[in-house]
């Protein structure tokens, strides 16, 4: 005995509405996926901009600090960078309490090409013996030694 073949539809495959629901999860599951890698593009390309200015910094704050002679640094000037163009930078320098010790407060202005310039700023601070006046870095001197003096006079040992 063979067995008899039932050409009835016994209903096995998936409604229109099933049908048009996986396309539609499908979709937005797309899109989701497409936005998501998107963003990720977006990011990374930011943090390689935020790395050339970085690398930007590093090398203007590095020329100058080399700069020897105080009224060259305080006269600012231009330096052309790797990646962001011309940097325009300018120095303050200021004495402070410690002996040679000095407080630069630096500002940097690159050219943006992709729009308005950046600024920077930070405060720098220089061990510079050539800068100081002799006759006030011996005073300096002198009134930490005296200071030293009173407070090993004032200890009991």
């Amino acid at each position: 005995m063979t067995p008899v073949k039932n050409n009835v539809f016994r209903g096995t495959g998936f409604s229109l509405i099933e049908v048009v629901i996986a396309i539609a999860l499908a979709g937005v599951a797309f899109i989701v996926l497409t936005e998501t890698f998107f963003n990720v593009l977006l990011t990374l390309d930011r943090l390689e901009t935020e790395s050339d200015f970085e690398k930007d910094v590093r090398f203007v704050r590095r020329n100058i600090i080399q700069i020897s002679d105080r009224d060259e640094l305080e006269d600012g000037g231009e330096i052309t960078t790797l990646d962001l163009g011309t940097a325009e930078w300018f120095a303050e320098a200021e004495e402070t309490e410690t002996v040679d010790l000095f407080k630069v407060r630096l500002e940097i202005e690159f050219e943006n090409p992709e729009g308005e310039p950046i600024e920077y700023a930070e405060i720098l601070y220089l061990l510079r013996p050539t800068w100081s006046d002799p006759i006030e870095s011996s005073a300096i001197l002198s009134e930490v030694r005296d200071r030293i003096q009173d407070r090993d006079r004032d200890r009991d040992w």
